[in-house]
């Protein structure tokens, strides 16, 4: 078996059957797709190799991904391609588990991987930051306070910058388990390498071939894309709320919050299920969400297409969220209308196909900060 596997069966072994007095988390982002739990993962699996044998250092390192363990289904792509690579539910910790192994621990800390911006629950780990390392938009304040610094690059996929990290760091610990799995998450947040997308770098061009060289087997790009694509896909079984909690990040801002799901479909194919406006209606109303923001995408072969929404019962607050999205950046994510049938919901479609969530996020919390003065 991978070092990598048994490492994630002795971490949460040890979680659960004693009570580590120094805890390190390595925490990924409430979204938890691939790239977030992938980098968690591997990265706390680097942390946890780089101190050993030296005894001033030996925190038990802890990955942890950031949803709940009743969640993990809705994640379809994470779950299959951890399955894929012998990592089951049992060798993961989820944020649910957490709590309880904070409160045994005698002293904690905290790596925030593919975010820099606690999510509003998380609030209470923010003290217990120590390093970050990321892709996005720096959105944090005070990054300066961060004790043992920020490290973020634009790249295509975080697992690029954890995979640099490890290739330089500790080379030998990097096996065919770790060198697959971050393989397949890079050509997936990449879509596929492909520029026209705009999401990939030289780096993540360069890494990925040094990962398919570490490879047993010299995977066709084509194939595991197309396989995680599928696998991403795969949400016949999910209900229109779910596919609302498959993939979300929540802002709050001045007693206004917004959730902005992207769901693995058009927008407006999301919009045309017979229950979704009361599903948009109920799920507002239950997480206390003032409006939820929308990202539809549909990908074709390496041609990917992209649509949003703004849906919120305060017909007001819809129309300010929609027009600073029209406009904001000068009009970065070229909007335009989209006919749809559904109360409450103001639908475009996305000519900026290369404008993932990565640009709208920060232009939520753009707005968030400026509705007083609006």
């Amino acid at each position: 078996m991978s070092k990598f596997v048994d490492f994630l069966n002795e971490t949460k072994s040890t979680l659960v059957s004693s009570c580590p007095s120094k805890l390190h988390i390595v925490l990924g982002n409430e979204a938890c797709d691939l790239d977030s739990a992938v980098s968690a993962l591997v990265y706390a699996f680097l942390l946890s190799s780089l101190q050993k044998g030296d005894e001033d250092k030996e925190w038990v390192v802890v990955p942890v991904l950031n949803i709940q363990q009743e969640d993990y289904p809705l994640k379809t792509e994470v779950s299959y391609w951890l399955n894929k690579h012998s990592i089951t539910q049992e060798h993961i910790v989820f944020r649910n588990e957490l709590d309880e192994a904070r409160e045994k621990a005698s002293a904690v800390e905290l790596t925030l991987v593919d975010h820099n911006v606690q999510a509003i629950n998380d609030k209470d780990l923010e003290p217990l930051v120590v390093s970050i390392l990321d892709h996005h938009k720096l959105e944090r304040p005070d990054p300066e306070s961060v004790r043992d610094g920020v490290q973020i690059e634009m790249v295509g996929s975080c697992c690029t910058l954890v995979a640099e990290e490890m290739l330089e760091k500790l080379p030998e610990i990097m096996d065919n388990t770790t060198a697959s799995l971050l393989y397949g998450t890079i050509i997936l947040d990449t879509v596929n390498l492909n520029k026209e997308a705009k999401r990939v770098t030289e780096k993540d061009i360069e890494i990925c071939q040094r990962l398919q060289s570490l490879m047993n087997l010299k995977p066709s790009n084509d194939d595991i894309f197309r396989e995680l694509t599928t696998a991403k896909s795969n949400v016949s079984s999910l209900t229109s709320e779910q596919l609302l909690r498959k993939d979300v990040k929540v802002v709050e801002g001045q007693d206004v919050t917004v959730a902005i799901s992207s769901v693995p479909m058009s927008v407006k194919t999301y919009l045309e299920r017979p229950d979704v406006y009361e599903t948009l209606r109920l799920h507002s109303a239950n997480q206390s969400y003032a409006a939820i923001v929308i990202m539809g995408i549909t990908i074709m072969g390496v041609s990917v297409t992209r649509d949003i929404a703004v849906f919120s019962e305060n017909g007001e607050l819809k129309k300010k969220v929609a027009n600073h999205l029209e406009g904001a950046s000068d009009g970065i994510l070229q909007l335009e209308p989209l006919d749809t049938r559904v109360e409450c919901i103001l639908a475009y479609n996305q000519k900026n196909h290369g404008a993932s969530r990565k640009v709208v996020l920060p232009l939520v919390r753009e707005w968030l900060s400026q509705k007083l003065g609006s």
